[in-house]
């Protein structure tokens, strides 16, 4: 009998003996484009403050994530600052006008951008800035080595050049501005912390949980003298989103099924999330965390289920869904995360790339499958004329198939395919109601017709610079090797920050950075450099000029000064 047979029987067994479970899973109708207004309206809506409790003010509707304010009679504790300065000022004006004092402590819930990057605007004198020890590490791998390409697909996910009436917000908070974003005003944490923590302003009890969930360093905010529970980003109204098309690894959503848990032993009154708007009142908070929790797990067990009967991760993605019992459920509602792209990210993260289809492993290369079909469809010309008449059909997701086909297979007249790629893609827009897909199809529409502003650089201030350690900056340094500069190269140059010492080889296209002494068959370096920690953070981001440190006396080389010129000049120094 063949695999394909045993296959097949092992899943019909699997699937007819589990009638009652899978029978419960269907074909997902996705939110339509008329859920997004209405989800804007409900659950974003205008700048305001909305008050829950004695002590607790959220400011919702000023950007992408909320501010929340907790009063004391000591002064007050924000819980995440926003995502950029500009943004900021406003809602610290508009909070403090309704709860006025000084900031005693600041709280990261997690190191995303938007929950961070007010934060200069709330510091005071004696602030204190609470996170997870966790919390640099993951902003620096988050925003590390991959930056470039977060960027250019974040500016797809939250559409950049995408109008405000074609996308009124995003579901869970405000559109981005992701210009002003780019002047950050992060500052590091004074204060971390594994597990649990806590402090007491004003007679009020701070309990701080780390709660794995949508990142690796989140933590959830209890208050126990008012029940009231800030649950971070475990919990909008929308489906989780347990993978990011901006491009992260998948989020672990067994941990977070457990923070979830955790949250529910609480018995909270009141639950006032960092996107969307506050959920009060025992009953409803209770049956929010427990359904939310049964979304994420029975996703993942579906998965599990039709992954051991033998399934494709095709044949998973177009069948798998939510029970009715929990897809009608308001706060599961697809519209920020989305089942199918978390079933593949829950896939991919157990069992890797390879799904098991032999087919997979050694297919023909895009362009030339694309050429060859577009072949046996009898040509460029009537691929296009299909597509075409597949969007006026109403079938724009197979137009911009077939018009895939002809971009990979480099067919026709590029102009004409990239126009009608991007019709087809705004046709299939029209009818998508998660604000991320959307976006994304969006601004790629721009993008093949229009030329998008370019991104302008991220501005780093030094008082954020100074918290982060000067070896991420030199690891980083492997991966902006331009390797047509150096396939010939072996050489390298020592760096000196006081009594910290880097040695970083350039061998053959690979940089190799080593601490301390430098390993057997190291190259005698062109040059020593000495500096300290901040001026080489600045001039790896260009903020400073090695000709102005020189001068100054902050960077002074031994050895080759050319030598050194030509090394630097071997990597891409563009964040």
């Amino acid at each position: 009998m063949s695999r394909f047979s045993l296959r097949f029987l092992a899943a019909a067994a699997l699937l007819s003996g589990c009638a009652s479970q899978t029978s419960v899973a269907r074909l997902r109708a996705l939110p339509p484009r008329e859920s997004i207004a209405e989800h804007c309206r409900e659950q974003i809506g205008a700048p305001r403050i909305e008050r829950v409790g004695e002590r607790i003010y959220a400011a919702l509707g000023y950007d992408l994530a909320n501010t929340i304010l907790i009063r004391t009679d000591d002064g007050n504790v924000i819980v995440d600052p926003g995502m950029s300065p500009a943004r900021a000022a406003r809602v610290r004006e508009d909070l403090l006008a309704a709860a006025p004092g000084p900031v005693r402590a600041v709280v990261y819930t997690h190191s995303h951008i938007d929950h961070i990057g007010g934060a200069s605007v709330w510091v005071e004198e004696g602030t204190e800035i609470w996170a997870t020890d966790a919390f640099l590490p993951h902003m620096l791998k988050q925003y590390g080595r991959f930056q470039r390409a977060e960027a250019m697909r974040g500016q797809g996910q939250f559409g950049r050049h995408v109008p405000l009436e074609a996308l009124p917000c995003s579901a869970i908070g405000r559109r981005v501005d992701i210009d002003a974003a780019l002047e950050s005003g992060v500052r590091v944490p004074t204060r971390t912390f594994s597990g649990q923590a806590s402090f007491t302003i004003g007679g009020v009890r701070f309990e701080l949980r780390e709660a794995h969930g949508e990142t690796h360093d989140q933590l959830f905010v209890w208050l126990p003298g008012e029940r009231i529970l800030l649950p971070g980003d475990n919990f909008y109204h929308a489906f989780p989103n347990l993978y990011t098309i901006r491009g992260t690894s998948a989020r672990p959503v067994d941990v977070w099924i457990e923070s979830l848990d955790a949250m529910r032993r609480l018995a909270p009154m009141a639950l006032v999330p960092s996107h969307t708007r506050p959920v009060v009142g025992g009953d409803l908070v209770a049956g929010a965390l427990r359904d939310y929790r049964d979304g994420i797990q029975w996703l993942r067990d579906d998965v599990v289920r039709r992954a051991n009967a033998g399934m494709t991760v095709e044949e998973i993605v177009s069948s798998v869904g939510l029970p009715p019992h929990l897809a009608q459920r308001p706060f599961l509602q697809e519209l920020y995360g989305q089942v199918d792209w978390s079933a593949r990210a829950i896939y991919d993260n157990e069992l890797g790339w390879f799904d098991g289809d032999p087919l997979a492993l050694y297919p023909l290369a895009a362009t030339e499958t694309a050429r060859r079909t577009v072949q046996l469809m009898g040509g460029s010309e009537k691929v296009l004329a299909a597509a075409r008449e597949a969007r006026a059909q109403g079938d724009p997701r197979w137009a911009a198939h077939l018009l895939g086909l002809l971009r990979d297979a480099r067919a026709g007249d590029p102009e004409i395919v990239r126009e009608e790629l991007a019709r087809s893609l705004e046709a299939v827009a029209a009818g998508v109601g998660n604000t991320n897909g959307r976006a994304y199809l969006l601004e790629s529409s721009v993008a093949l017709t229009e030329t998008r502003r370019p991104l302008p650089r991220v501005q780093l201030d030094d008082a954020l610079l100074e918290g982060i350690p000067v070896k991420v900056f030199m690891t980083l340094m492997s991966g902006r090797l331009i390797p047509e500069r150096s396939a010939a190269v072996h050489e390298s140059v020592v760096f000196r920050f006081g009594e910290q010492q880097f040695v970083l080889t350039i061998r053959r296209g690979v940089a190799e950075l080593v601490e301390g002494e430098p390993l057997p068959g190291t190259p005698e370096p062109l040059a020593v450099v000495h500096t300290d920690p901040l001026t080489w953070k600045r001039l790896a981001l260009q903020i400073d000029s090695p000709a102005a440190a020189l001068l100054s006396g902050r960077l002074r080389i031994e050895g080759s000064q050319t030598g050194f010129l030509a090394f630097t000049n071997r990597f891409d120094r563009e964040l």
